[in-house]
């Protein structure tokens, strides 16, 4: 693939939502790219939730499709794009490519800014993370709990100090709806939506063992840790696979 993937990279379409086609040295390159020109953009870390999700609410289907990279996160995806043959692309979960961005961020001086999540998991994620990374430079962290007052404030400082990347836990589809409303004034950013990785990386939250990810049951680990969820993935996850099987208008290879 072409290291200047952000304009001729191949995608699929699920649903009417696009794919991009990559893996994750693709997907890093691609961020590196946009960091590097500081043109800003936003990165989907895409699954089947996020689409039945969207195709209830409308801004949240224009954030999602007017991405600049969408990131084929969910195992759901990835069956969806074997049902089109395409076999060689793999999941490519969304805190194991923000992970690898933050060690590129790291490693190249970018700078770094948080937004989300709980001020104790802030706090706690940022010494964990300078102690991981002893040369990252994080400018900006901060809670997800603010009213519009705040907000301002927050997009007053963000625009002043220009972070190269924006990571955003304020959950789905918040934090898509909140980059869609701020993508134009914080037009030199890269920002990622990345839910609750954020408690991941303050030790709050352990990710499925090895075997559950390497299988794609990552998502099955989650409802067994946390049954709360099943309402919210039963049934949306049979209605997504019932949709992809029978749609074969919106759901095509590149485009």
């Amino acid at each position: 693939m072409s290291q200047e993937i952000g304009s001729n990279n191949l995608r699929a379409c699920i649903l009417g939502y696009p794919v991009d086609l990559v893996n994750m040295d693709d997907a890093v390159c691609f961020a590196d790219n946009y960091i590097k020109k500081s043109t800003g953009g936003h990165v989907v870390t895409l699954n089947p939730e996020m689409i039945m999700q969207g195709e209830k609410n409308t801004q949240l289907s224009t954030a999602l499709k007017s991405a600049d990279l969408i990131i084929p996160d969910g195992i759901g995806i990835i069956k969806a794009l074997n049902k089109l043959e395409i076999k060689h692309i793999k999941q490519l979960p969304g805190i194991e490519f923000s992970e690898k961005l933050i060690s590129t961020c790291a490693e190249k001086g970018y700078t770094i800014a948080f937004l989300g999540a709980s001020k104790d998991t802030v706090d706690i994620m940022v010494k964990n993370l300078k102690e991981k990374y002893p040369s990252i430079n994080i400018i900006f962290a901060r809670d997800g709990y603010f009213d519009e007052n705040a907000e301002t404030d927050i997009i007053g400082q963000l625009a002043d100090l220009k972070p190269d990347v924006l990571f955003i836990a304020l959950g789905v589809p918040k934090q898509e709806l909140w980059i869609l409303k701020y993508k134009n004034t914080l037009n030199s950013t890269l920002m990622v939506g990345v839910g609750g990785s954020f408690d991941v990386w303050a030790n709050k939250v352990k990710r499925a063992p090895f075997i559950f990810r390497k299988f794609g049951l990552e998502w099955f680990f989650r409802l067994i840790s946390q049954p709360s969820r099943f309402s919210r993935m039963f049934p949306t996850l049979p209605l997504f696979f019932i949709k992809v099987a029978l749609d074969n208008k919106n759901t095509r290879k590149e485009f």
